[in-house]
């Protein structure tokens, strides 16, 4: 009997812990859920914490553009570039590291950067004075109309503001279409662009920025076929060679002391061989604005446009 009755009491043990389980499986079944809900939850909360986070990196701007890209996205660098051209008013206070050829070495390192953007073409000079700097290092092309765009897209990348830069590009590509339509089925002029210094004149040619504006906006850029096999955005001349070209326009385009290089401008042009070519007879020589056109691209690019584009077909 007793053996019988422990066999009963086991049975009904082994019913009750079944039921149990049964009763209990959804309920465990809705922890699981919320469990893997609640980790998804946190990834997303971390990701979107690391997309916020990469305008809060320690970034320096080592140019020009760089610095207007950053003022577009409302970020505020650590350093900027120290320039003679306007930067953004919010940088009236932030550090000054030198200019973007040959920066201090000693102030940007001070200031800790986790992040140094600069023009691609100062990359081998930049690589050797930062050579064992632990920051990472942002290159951008400023040679064409259109890298302006593709560095917009790059830096919004970056920093996680891919609608912001969208935003920016949508509104330039607008007034890009109003200025194309002023200038659509007009005769296009031959364009020779000289830039100077105080001491030497060089052509720009169609892979410089300024000599992209002119082809952009349908003009012939005369050193087309001396830039041929050689991705040089400036060559040296020769009179003989502008004497051949006899462009219709001349654009002189002045970058260090730009009042010196204008001097030197009017001393060259003085000269008789200039005086024989068409575009001074018929007053066709224009001095670009140096705010708006550089020697490599920046942020005034639409003005840049407009400008060119009143000056071409004037």
């Amino acid at each position: 009997m007793k053996r019988k009755s422990l066999l009963i009491l086991l049975i009904l043990s082994l019913m009750v812990s079944l039921v149990a389980c049964s009763s209990g499986g959804p309920d465990k079944d809705n922890d699981v859920d919320a469990v893997i809900e609640n980790d998804v939850e946190k990834e997303d909360d971390i990701q979107e914490n690391e997309v916020e986070g990469m305008e809060d990196k320690r970034i320096i701007a080592g140019t020009l553009m760089s610095a207007e890209l950053l003022d577009l996205f409302d970020v505020n660098p650590v350093g900027v570039l120290t320039s003679e051209k306007g930067l953004p008013a919010r940088y009236d206070n932030t550090a000054k590291i030198g200019s973007p050829m040959k920066p201090d070495l000693e102030i940007v390192t001070s200031l800790e950067p986790e992040v140094y953007i600069t023009d691609a073409s100062q990359e081998e000079a930049l690589e050797e004075l930062f050579k064992g700097s632990d920051f990472e290092m942002l290159y951008l092309s400023n040679n064409s109309y259109e890298n302006i765009f593709t560095n917009i897209e790059n830096v919004g990348q970056y920093l996680g503001k891919e609608d912001k830069a969208n935003e920016i590009i949508s509104e330039m590509r607008a007034k890009e279409k109003r200025i194309m339509d002023s200038v659509a089925g007009k005769e296009s002029p031959n364009v020779l662009v000289l830039f100077g210094t105080p001491e030497s004149f060089m052509i720009a040619t169609p892979n410089s920025y300024t000599g992209n504006l002119v082809e952009k906006l349908g003009g012939t850029n005369v050193a087309s076929d001396l830039a041929q096999g050689k991705p040089m955005p400036y060559l040296p001349f020769s009179l003989e060679t502008i004497a051949d070209m006899n462009p219709d326009i001349i654009l002189r385009l002045t970058h260090v002391s730009p009042e010196l290089s204008r001097k030197a401008f009017e001393e060259e042009f003085s000269k008789g061989f200039w005086t024989n070519l068409d575009a001074v007879k018929n007053d066709n020589v224009f001095d670009l604005d140096p705010d708006h056109f550089g020697v490599t691209a920046n942020m005034r690019v639409m003005s840049a446009l407009e400008n060119m584009a009143e000056i071409l077909y004037n």
